[in-house]
C-alpha cells in the first residue's frame, strides 16, 4: 500500500513538459548585434578591397599618362628645337642674302 501511495503521489507531482531537442549551430549562438557586426565587417572588407583596386588602377593610369605625356612632350620639344634651328638657318641665309644684296647695290651705285 505504501508503494501504491508513493507511486500515485509521484505521478501527481511530476509535471511533464514537452521535450525539446536542443540544437546549437555557430550562427544560432550569435546575437543580433554580433551578426550585424559580422555583416558590417564583411561589407567593410569588400568595399575596402574594391577601393584599393580602384586606387591601384588609377595609379597605373596616371603612370601610363605620365609616360605618354613625357614622350609627347619630348617629341614636341624636339620638333620645336628642329623648327628653331631651321628658322635660325633661314634667318642666317636671309641675312647673308641681304648683306650680299647690299654689297651688290653698293657696287651698282659706284659704277
Amino acid at each position: 500500500m505504501f508503494r501504491v501511495a508513493l507511486a500515485r503521489s509521484t505521478r501527481t507531482l511530476t509535471v511533464s513538459q514537452p521535450s525539446r531537442m536542443l540544437h546549437s549551430t555557430p550562427q544560432a549562438l550569435k546575437t543580433v548585434t554580433e551578426k550585424a557586426k559580422e555583416v558590417a565587417s564583411n561589407v567593410n572588407l569588400k568595399v575596402g578591397q574594391g577601393l584599393a583596386s580602384a586606387i591601384e588602377t588609377g595609379e597605373q593610369a596616371t603612370q601610363s599618362a605620365k609616360e605618354t605625356l613625357g614622350q609627347k612632350t619630348e617629341e614636341a620639344s624636339e620638333a620645336t628645337q628642329k623648327a628653331t634651328d631651321i628658322a635660325k638657318q633661314k634667318g642666317n641665309q636671309a641675312a647673308a642674302g641681304a648683306t650680299e644684296a647690299k654689297e651688290d647695290f653698293k657696287k651698282e651705285l659706284r659704277k
